[in-house]
């Protein structure tokens, strides 16, 4: 058995459709294609390489372990991985050269992180702030489904498309918060104060609260706090855990701030086509059920900061002065975007109302789900809101995925 990425490299550019390859290949001989019409039994067996920039306790990297086990299991060992973590195999800014030359076949990216590469991409992140809900927990709950329908065709599917890459999953984020070192209560309080945020739109809303964004990386964020270069921090709620911003900033503002978009995990189109259609079937559904694990992974953490920040000393700081600053800030940065859109972007005015379609099209099938989402101003409801997120019915929020999705299904 052959690693296909691996494999791909050492017989040349000609195999990059030549993708399910013999264990037993001797002599040079160029392995067979498969073809994608012929049954899983027929299916000669492959190592699918994927590669991650993020460690192997991120959210997402730990549902994916998951899903390549579902994989495993139900194609009978046709199909296996080879994992690379914490960018041991190449770069994140490299991801998409990395899928385009056969180096890996699924791997992490963000617009974020090629913003030359993924232009409608990256003026997607944010459209999507007018048309996903912004509240906790329906901006990833909803927006997970309606990132994942934006990218299955369209300009965004086809920006992919050129590196021969589409996209296997993708999911936003819950509202990013605030956290402050220095007593920020209001919205009157937060101005003047400077904080680090993810960038745009980011920046839009903290200079309408008149803040000042310092460029920091993330790493420096502990110590930025300490030495007073950054008053504040803007980011979701995994990072001021797992950074340890809970020991340092007490002020937790939970405003609706951007959720965000785009982050992803590409697999490389060719490979996948080339798969008889029951694999490709088979890789479809764990994906959707992979979408599932990691909205529910990521929401876990916001139940451990209801549990645990308020034993840290920390504040839940009522949002609502600065909801109306954000509100005021999208609503301005969005429309802006529509005048500002990449050529790949032939209607930036369609594109923004087939977002908020896909919207109202999960918002029908998921209405009996009875998932609370909301912006309280007390501590007590944050706490409250927070955990209410153990009882959804993961397996029907799973299902209504897998409903909302099968128009795409091979």
């Amino acid at each position: 058995m052959l690693n296909t990425s691996k494999s791909r490299v050492l017989m040349g550019g000609g195999l990059v459709m030549a993708l399910a390859l013999t264990g037993c290949a001797s002599g040079g001989a160029s392995p067979a294609p498969t073809d994608k019409e012929s049954s899983l039994d027929s299916m000669d067996p492959i190592v699918l390489t994927y590669s991650d920039s993020n460690v192997e306790t991120a959210a997402h990297v730990i549902a994916m372990q998951e899903f390549m086990e579902q994989v495993t299991e139900a194609t009978d060992g046709k199909i296996t991985f080879e994992t690379y973590y914490a960018a041991a195999l190449h770069p994140v800014t490299e991801s998409l050269s990395a899928i385009q030359s056969g180096l890996t076949d699924i791997t992490f990216v963000s617009p974020s992180n090629v913003p030359d590469l993924m232009p409608a991409a990256l003026w997607e992140t944010t459209i999507a702030q007018s048309a996903i809900e912004p509240e906790f927990p329906m901006s990833l709950i909803q927006g997970t489904p309606v990132q994942s329908a934006a990218y299955e065709e369209g300009p965004l599917a086809d920006e992919l498309a050129a590196y021969d890459a589409e996209t296997l999953v993708t999911w936003g984020t819950a509202p990013n918060s605030v956290m402050c070192k220095s007593e920020v209560t209001s919205a009157d309080q937060a101005a003047g104060k400077t904080i680090r945020t993810p960038g745009p739109p980011f920046l839009n809303e903290v200079e309408e609260l008149t803040m000042t964004n310092v460029t920091l990386p993330v790493t420096d964020v502990f110590e930025g706090l300490q030495r007073g270069v950054i008053d504040c921090f803007m980011n979701v709620i995994s990072p001021f855990i797992t950074l340890g911003i809970w020991d340092e900033a007490k002020y937790f503002i939970p405003a609706h701030f951007a959720s965000s978009y785009g982050s992803q995990l590409l697999i490389k189109k060719s490979v996948l086509e080339e798969l008889p259609i029951e694999a490709q079937q088979i890789i479809f559904d764990a994906r959707v059920d992979l979408l599932a694990n990691i909205v529910e992974a990521s929401l876990e953490r916001n139940v451990q900061w209801a549990n645990e920040a308020p034993a840290k000393g920390v504040t839940f700081v009522d949002p609502t002065s600065f909801n109306k600053a954000i509100d005021a800030a999208r609503d301005a940065y969005t429309e802006a975007a529509l005048d500002e859109a990449p050529a790949a972007i032939a209607d930036p005015k369609a594109f923004a109302d087939e977002l908020g379609e896909f919207a109202g099209k999960w918002d029908e099938l998921a209405g009996g789900l009875e998932i609370e989402s909301g912006s309280p101003s007390t501590q007590e409801g944050w706490i409250e809101l927070y955990r209410s997120v153990e009882d959804i019915d993961w397996d029907a929020y799973r299902d209504a995925l897998h409903e909302y999705l099968a128009p795409y299904r091979p």
